[in-house]
C-alpha cells in the first residue's frame, strides 16, 4: 500500500504545483464542464495506477489519502496556497477535489477484477 500512498503524494504535489503556477484559468470553466472534463481524466488515473492492485479498494484509499489530507490544508488557506486563483472559487475548488477523489474510489470498486485480485466466493 505504501507504493500507492507515495504515488498519491506525487500526484498531489504535481497537481498542486501546476495549479499554483497556471491554474487560475481552470476555474473559469462552468462547474458542470469542469466536472465533465475531469471525469475521464480521473477514471484514467484510477485505471492506470490501480489496474494491478491486489486489494484495489485499499490501494485506492491509499492513493487518495495523501491528497485528501494535504488538500485540507490547501483549501483552508486557499488564498495563500493559490494566490493566482480568485478566492471566491475556493468552494468550487473543494467540490472539485471531492469529485476527483470519489471518481478514483468508484473506479477502483467498479473495475473488472483481474486474476491477481480475484478471490473465489465460497
Amino acid at each position: 500500500m505504501k507504493r500507492y500512498a507515495v504515488t498519491g503524494f506525487i500526484i498531489w504535489a504535481a497537481a498542486t504545483i501546476v495549479l499554483r503556477a497556471v491554474g487560475g484559468g481552470i476555474f473559469r470553466l462552468p462547474a458542470p464542464l469542469l466536472l465533465l472534463v475531469s471525469l475521464p481524466v480521473m477514471i484514467g488515473v484510477g485505471v492506470a495506477v490501480l489496474h494491478d492492485a491486489k486489494q484495489r479498494a485499499l490501494a485506492a484509499i491509499a492513493l487518495v489519502a495523501p491528497g485528501m489530507l494535504l488538500d485540507t490544508i490547501s483549501t483552508i488557506w486557499f488564498p495563500r496556497v493559490f494566490p493566482n486563483i480568485p478566492a471566491d472559487t475556493a468552494g468550487l475548488f473543494g467540490g472539485w477535489l471531492l469529485f476527483c477523489n470519489i471518481v478514483i474510489l468508484l473506479t477502483a470498486v467498479t473495475l473488472r477484477p483481474n486474476s491477481a485480485s480475484s478471490v473465489p466466493l465460497r
